[in-house]
């Protein structure tokens, strides 16, 4: 009996250490694992120019160490920024690759015809212009006011020939590549008009 209380008593501190050790081993893990912080990924892939939505950035927890300073923590808003570089699918963004700049913005070449009468006399290529879409109104129905759509827009080109035969001008605009929808929206419906920004 005296050798199985001895057995016993030994056992107890070795069972002691063992929960201790359980208790270290799974507060370490947790500390670990929530070392790090929350930092902004692109959901899909971003080409270079392309101004961030909500729907193009989402949070992700990562551990950057001495590198976080590198990157966009979620206590910041990318949202509006211009991308500088392009982006693959939960690339982390970049303070490098990111501006708020707004001649970043990638442009696409559109081209449009429209009324000779609607371009306003003197304006030439690489002139800045405003676009107002406007609707006449027909068979008595309620006017609607013109809407400006698109401002300070560059103009590529302008066949200045045409205007003077009073046809059909002939334009090319660069525009802010999520806005060419727009742009070509408004002329299946009303007419637009090209106001020079500066006279």
């Amino acid at each position: 009996m005296a050798y199985k209380k001895e057995s016993s008593r030994s056992r107890t501190p070795l069972a002691i250490a063992l929960i201790v050790a359980s208790f270290l081993s799974a507060f370490f893990l947790a500390s670990f694992s929530n070392r790090g912080d929350d930092y902004w990924v692109v959901t899909h892939e971003i080409s270079s120019g392309h101004q961030l939505l909500d729907a193009d950035v989402a949070t992700r927890h990562v551990d950057l160490d001495a590198s976080s300073a590198l990157y966009i923590p979620s206590s910041e808003n990318p949202v509006g920024l211009v991308t500088s570089a392009k982006f693959q699918t939960g690339q982390l963004l970049g303070r490098t690759n990111i501006s708020s700049s707004a001649s970043l913005i990638a442009t696409s070449a559109v081209p449009i015809s429209i009324r000779a009468s609607d371009v306003a006399v003197g304006i030439s290529q690489g002139e800045a212009v405003d676009i107002y879409w406007v609707i006449d109104s027909q068979n008595g129905e309620f006017p609607t006011e013109p809407v400006m759509i698109l401002g300070g827009v560059i103009l590529l080109s302008f066949d200045a020939k045409s205007k003077n035969f009073g046809t059909d001008a002939s334009l090319t605009l660069a525009v802010d590549e999520t806005q060419v929808l727009h742009l070509l929206h408004a002329t299946t419906h009303g007419r637009l008009v090209v106001v020079g920004t500066h006279v």
